[in-house]
């Protein structure tokens, strides 16, 4: 009875095993030259297409937010940077009207020293400005290590600004031609007479002094230095008649100069030897 069963099973697997040969043959048969066979396999993969795409989704989303996040990472750092360009370019660009500005002035000045008689100059530039009333000076950023001394002329690029007064060893004092205690020998271009020119401690103005009420003096004269002082070199600007009062009461002219020199406004100064 147990045999009859394995035996009968043996034959059905048997028959399995030559039906299965009999399709694997015939399905060989259609695909031996590889037409039928590629026609089914492409009309399967669409059927098969979504299920791929199915499996590999969690996959492909892990590596999407993977991506996202090293993406965002990279562009918050890449922000950042750009940041720090922009405001690095930004205060160049805002330091370019002040280059701009101070190329300007350095090339007048170096423009005025064309007729400088002296064998030396030196730029120097101002670190404190008093101009007060009762004494108008600067401080410049040259001193002793820069051989400056006592007396030493001080232009800009407009004119005469002064002479030093105090030497240390860093930096050094000029007193301005505007100073109350200062005065020195000018000269009229127009008419080439000398005239003694005095500090008013207003920066904004000089005093010609000891002009006789008949002198030929207008305003718009240029007053120029005369070089017989020993102290300021000879053709340098000064400044300009800018007012004339005359008082027959009086000995002298009441005689206003405006100073040719940037007194309050310098950021550079030459220094001549």
């Amino acid at each position: 009875m147990k045999s009859d069963l394995h035996f009968k099973e043996s034959n059905i697997t048997f028959l399995k095993l030559f039906v299965f040969l009999i399709l694997s043959i015939f399905f060989l048969y259609l695909d031996k030259d590889l037409e039928y066979g590629n026609k089914v396999r492409n009309n399967i993969s669409y059927l098969v297409q979504p299920v791929y795409n199915l499996a590999n989704f969690p996959s492909k989303l892990s590596d999407n937010i993977q991506t996202f996040f090293k993406n965002k990472n990279d562009l918050i750092e890449e922000n950042k940077i750009l940041k720090k360009k922009i405001q690095i370019q930004s205060g160049i660009i805002q330091k370019i009207p002040s280059l701009t500005e101070e190329n300007n002035r350095l090339k007048k000045l170096l423009d005025s020293s064309t007729s400088v008689n002296s064998s030396k100059i030196l730029l120097a530039e101002l670190i404190r400005v008093n101009l007060s009333p009762f004494s108008n000076k600067i401080i410049i950023n040259k001193g002793r290590d820069k051989n400056l001394y006592i007396g030493q002329t001080v232009i800009d690029s407009t004119g005469i600004l002064g002479q030093i007064s105090e030497i240390n060893q860093t930096f050094s004092v000029v007193t301005l031609i505007t100073d109350p205690g200062h005065a020195l020998l000018g000269v009229n271009t127009r008419t080439k007479k000398r005239i003694v020119i005095s500090g008013t401690g207003d920066n904004r103005k000089l005093k010609a002094m000891y002009i006789a009420l008949n002198e030929d003096v207008v305003e718009g004269d240029s007053l120029i230095t005369s070089g017989l002082d020993n102290v300021f070199p000879e053709g340098y600007l000064i400044g300009k008649i800018s007012k004339i009062k005359k008082d027959m009461n009086q000995d002298f002219l009441d005689v206003s100069v405006v100073p040719s020199s940037a007194l309050s406004s310098n950021r550079e100064v030459m220094v001549l030897w």
